[in-house]
């Protein structure tokens, strides 16, 4: 399983789940965008340098059909395409949730269509079922992968909203914006 590969090169942080489910696999979690340094004589890592955060990811054969997570900037998608590229099936389909952009953008690079769209919180994975027109009723006794399965599923007409822009001219149209932290109340 292409998550499986991705574990033994150090690639998943703060993994909820992996799980194949037929020709299907999916992981929900964080990805490695840059590996840490070597921290010790054993070979142990430091934490990550960048990661794309609450990822939902979901492969078939081993080719990455949906690719969602978050950046906190937009200047990391290079970091994306670089560990990641290899694995996209040619229809792939990428949702990123931008920190540092405030107005939803196509951007077109290294052959790939990337919807990106501003957001300082809230959840990755409800903001994805609201874009899919699913509520919770529509998973109802679906396990981890079988979710996202159905949410690729209804995604299959998502046509993303935005200007068509190459990577340079989104770097343009970024913000001075941070996550929005919360904390115990």
């Amino acid at each position: 399983m292409l998550f499986d590969a991705y574990e033994q090169k150090g690639l998943l942080f703060n993994m909820n789940f992996k799980e194949a489910n037929g020709s299907y696999a999916a992981y929900r979690g964080d990805l490695v965008l840059e590996l840490g340094e070597i921290g010790d004589a054993l070979g142990h890592r430091k934490p990550p340098v960048a990661t794309i955060k609450n990822t939902i990811v979901l492969s078939e054969n081993d080719k990455i059909k949906l690719y969602v997570g978050s950046l906190d900037e937009l200047a990391l998608l290079p970091k994306v395409i670089d560990y990641y590229h290899a694995d996209f099936s040619e229809d792939i389909l990428i949702i990123l949730f931008v920190v540092n952009i405030n107005k939803p953008l196509i951007i077109e690079t290294s052959g790939l269509r990337i919807a990106a769209i501003g957001m300082q919180e809230g959840l990755i994975w409800n903001e994805l079922i609201d874009l899919a027109a699913l509520d919770k009723s529509d998973f109802k006794g679906q396990s981890a992968s079988e979710k996202i399965i159905t949410v690729y599923k209804a995604l299959h007409d998502f046509k993303p909203k935005g200007d068509a822009v190459s990577f340079e001219e989104a770097l343009t149209r970024t913000v001075e914006l941070k996550r929005a932290g919360r904390g115990p109340v």
